[in-house]
């Protein structure tokens, strides 16, 4: 696997947006047309550092980050450390504004508090929960990997982790 267009810049006035794909799944959706692939999480860490690098990369052009958007696949299958990895190469290398919107996609079932506080820890500012449904007939429908209850229980994990939680001295707004 290459890391061919993990990073996608936009320019906006002087500053940029940046876009970190994360292709890896726990199960790859029938409906799904993105650059994903399922059980391939062994994979993980070599391809954050081959991104991270990717990233320094793209910081030797004196780029300022505006906006950062970790998509995929499922960003949220990213151990914590990863995701550290990634936005501490983002605001050494791309001079990542403190008051940038760092937004992550996450699947229902694949975070938990812990996780959640801690990507709020690190940055992130903007969470993106793909629920795509409410109903279990539908999830399974759709080939989702989680079930409406789940479903409930990352929506209220994330108002927990979000404002009022610990992570909330960091200015975060999610």
């Amino acid at each position: 696997m290459h890391c061919v267009y993990t990073i996608i810049v936009s320019r906006m006035s002087q500053a940029v947006g940046v876009y970190l794909h994360i292709p890896f799944c726990r199960s790859k959706c029938a409906y799904c047309d993105f650059n994903s692939f399922a059980k391939l999480e062994g994979l993980i860490p070599d391809y954050v550092s081959a991104l991270a690098r990717e990233v320094e990369l793209w910081g030797d052009q004196g780029l300022i980050a505006a906006t950062m958007y970790l998509g995929g696949g499922t960003p949220s299958l990213l151990p914590v450390e990863g995701l550290a990895r990634l936005l501490a190469a983002a605001g050494r290398h791309l001079a990542l504004d403190s008051r940038a919107e760092v937004s992550l996609e996450a699947n229902p079932g694949t975070v938990d508090w812990a996780w959640l506080e801690a990507a709020r820890r690190l940055g992130v500012n903007r969470l993106s929960l793909g629920v795509q449904s409410f109903s279990d007939d539908e999830l399974r429908l759709l080939g989702r990997i989680h079930s409406a209850a789940d479903a409930r229980e990352a929506v209220a994990v994330a108002r927990q982790a979000g404002p009022g939680s610990t992570a909330k001295s960091s200015g975060s707004k999610w």
